[in-house]
């Protein structure tokens, strides 16, 4: 992980049929450092023996809400791996390290519609966006769950609409490029200038993100879409893994600090689709 922060759960809350809230308290509260967007993550070491597509033997995970010496984050159960694991398993008391935060939602001045859309893990983040919103804001929201038990509210004193469907998260196709596409002559179009937050599936992302820059021809700047998850999460791994050393660093230099990570994917696409990932 970047910076480390140790931390002992506080609480443990299930917040849906799938979805834990672990509270935690860090050793020291004035070392962590939050970014301040309202889908921040952090990563937190979960005793995983596997690294994830990224190299981390650690797991990411929304912080649903902040505390007086910590924060809260949110976990979805879903499958056996380290994470639904630890999660399934943390008792207040527990110890365990995370990162300093980071996130991916910044709407630019002038965004019209804000449209959020994600599978059940961006539900966390969709949640605290909507609880932070203001009352002159306006949403769109499509959430697919693979179980309506992990539906819930998501108060907002924004203007919002809820879109709830069944499909994806693994179990069933996802259903979120075609409910995007569904918008594409009202929300979408370019003059209506919404700001679109997307988050899922890693391969559900870039199909997302190639639909809204090449077919609907939006701009960088009124989209953000993130890979979650990884459905295949050994192949992914195994594409890294048997690239030459060239490849990798061919990869590594595509990913630059002056531009934005939209802009960034630009390039990153092809090359992926190239590496067979």
């Amino acid at each position: 992980m970047e910076t480390v922060h140790a931390a002992t759960i506080t609480t443990v809350e299930q917040v849906t049929a799938h979805m834990v809230r672990v509270g935690l308290r860090l050793d020291d509260p004035a070392a962590w450092v939050s970014d301040g967007t309202p889908d921040e993550c952090v990563h937190v070491e979960v005793g995983a023996e596997t690294a994830d597509a990224d190299g981390h033997s650690a797991r990411h995970y929304t912080v649903s809400g902040h505390t007086p010496d910590g924060f809260e984050m949110e976990v979805f159960l879903h499958g056996d791996g380290p994470g639904a694991t630890w999660a399934r398993t943390a008792r207040p008391g527990d110890r365990t390290e995370v990162s300093d935060s980071k996130g991916y939602y910044e709407v630019p001045d002038g965004a019209g519609v804000r449209v959020l859309v994600g599978d059940a893990t961006a539900l966390p983040a969709i949640a605290r966006v909507l609880a932070e919103a203001t009352a002159d804001e306006v949403f769109h929201v499509v959430v697919e769950l693979s179980d309506m038990a992990d539906a819930r509210d998501l108060p907002t004193a924004a203007t919002a609409t809820i879109d709830w469907r069944l499909a994806g998260n693994g179990m069933r196709a996802s259903v979120l490029k075609d409910a995007l596409a569904e918008l594409a002559d009202g929300l979408l179009a370019p003059a209506a200038a919404s700001y679109v937050w997307v988050a899922c599936e890693a391969k559900e992302s870039r199909a997302i993100r190639q639909m809204l820059r090449r077919e609907l021809g939006l701009p960088l700047t009124h989209f953000r879409i993130v890979g979650y998850w990884h459905f295949d999460l050994a192949h992914a791994i195994r594409v890294w893994e048997e690239a030459s050393e060239t490849t990798k660093a061919e990869y590594m230099a595509l990913w630059r600090d002056d531009r934005t990570d939209e802009e960034n994917w630009v390039e990153l696409e092809p090359f992926l689709q190239k590496m067979g990932a």
